[in-house]
């Protein structure tokens, strides 16, 4: 049997980019507060066909976790606009008939979404991120060649913002791609601006009209600098975008973008955490009455044993006979009680013993008579038989109806009656 909330105090997440025809693959694994990670790189990515593509990379195990694919700033077009800030989800459901409007295509030629940058009290401003289907679903296929299906896709500059963590005042990171440079503004950990610039003169010009309080180079040398400058400059990691983008899968960053949409809910392990504590306080709850219970027959039982041994005493047998018809309706009266109720422990115990081992219970609810279990399972419509079988459970059936996850398993909600045995 598979142990509940035992990927807590583990996680794991996928990154990728793309460096010029290259894809690179960074995988962080987090136990507690540790991190570690591997990175691996597939020279000529974009260049190889599938099957080339399947030998030269066979992952060893499927990966499970959030997959977060990073794509140039180059691949995207990005508009920024300014918004009534309350009107934001009315502009999303807008721009699925009107976004040629702010951008030369189509919603049915580009994949989009939208990322507030700031805002006030009446406007907000805010990007337009946009690419086209055709590009990205060419890398999408060939990542779905090697068994990689990403649950987000984000551009280079977003990738970054994991990698800042607290850092304070503006901050510029330039990163290169094939020829072009990208030239991208924080301040604060948000996004302020984010360009594409093609000669280092260009750039030269940008960072003396922005002048900033740190410069982050990413897979640039430090040489087009100028030498008189005094901004800090820090050179980062060459494979810092991936390992960027895989930290999306494991922190809480301010960025929901995302080109495509993902069926898959992220959990946040701190919010699973606090629900299985609650789940062990309620059972706990639960435990507490029932053991009390228990004790206080052991000391009916106790008192009940002396009282028949001093019944030999005539002088005070009529007392005590009277004392045990009303300490005798009292323990029928608990027998009584003991006899209609069902510990809830009980009925965990019995879905543990009779769930299969590919079948998840993530939630249990009791009331009365009747439990409803919520999870899922390989197979969720097996499960009906099996737990109409135990002796503990009648009534078994589907509460709603049958759905399917991303991996292939069905989410089932099956309902009952409990009975004593």
């Amino acid at each position: 049997m598979k142990i509940p909330f035992v990927n807590m105090f583990s996680q794991r997440a996928m990154g990728l980019s793309l460096c010029g025809n290259d894809l690179i693959i960074t995988t962080i694994w987090k136990k507690l507060i540790a991190y570690s990670h591997e990175t691996v790189k597939i020279k000529d990515f974009l260049l190889k066909d599938v099957l080339q593509l399947k030998h030269a990379f066979l992952p060893k195990e499927k990966f499970v976790g959030d997959i977060i694919l990073s794509v140039p700033r180059e691949f995207s077009i990005v508009r920024e606009i300014e918004y009534p800030h309350s009107n934001l989800k009315e502009l999303r459901d807008a721009l699925a008939y009107q976004l040629d409007s702010f951008i030369p295509f189509s919603n049915e030629d580009v994949y989009f979404d939208i990322h507030s940058l700031s805002h006030n009290r009446q406007n907000a401003r805010v990007l337009i991120v946009a690419m086209k289907k055709a590009e990205l679903d060419n890398i999408l296929s060939r990542l779905q060649a090697i068994d990689i299906i990403p649950s987000r896709v984000i551009i280079t500059p977003f990738a970054f913002l994991p990698v800042l963590g607290e850092k304070k005042g503006f901050v510029v990171v330039v990163s290169k791609n094939g020829r072009n440079y990208g030239y991208h503004l924080f301040e604060n950990n948000h996004l302020v601006l984010s360009s594409v610039i093609k000669t280092e003169a260009e750039l030269t010009n940008q960072i003396k009209t922005n002048l900033p309080d740190e410069i982050l180079l990413a897979n640039v040398s430090d040489d087009i600098l100028l030498n008189e400058s005094k901004i800090p400059v820090q050179s980062l990691d060459e494979y810092v975008e991936s390992y960027g983008a895989a930290l999306y899968g494991l922190s809480e960053c301010p960025c929901n973008l995302s080109l495509i949409s993902s069926s898959k809910k992220r959990l946040n392990a701190q919010t699973v955490l606090m629900f299985f504590f609650i789940g062990f306080l309620i059972c706990f709850a639960f435990l507490i009455p029932y053991i009390q219970k228990v004790n206080n027959l052991a000391v009916l039982e106790t008192i009940n044993a002396q009282m028949k041994a001093i019944k030999k005493d005539v002088s005070v047998v009529e007392k005590l006979q009277e004392r045990i018809a009303v300490l005798d309706k009292t323990v029928g009266n608990i027998n009584e009680v003991k006899g209609s109720y069902i510990p809830r422990i009980d009925v965990i115990l019995e879905l543990a013993k009779d769930l299969p081992d590919n079948a998840w219970a993530k939630a249990v609810t009791i009331i009365d008579n009747t439990f409803e279990v919520e999870g899922d399972a390989v197979s969720s419509t097996n499960l009906i038989p099996i737990l109409e079988n135990s002796s503990l459970f009648s009534g078994v059936g589907l509460a709603s109806p049958v759905t399917k996850t991303q991996s292939g398993r069905e989410k089932f909600r099956i309902k009952g009656r409990i009975q004593r045995e």
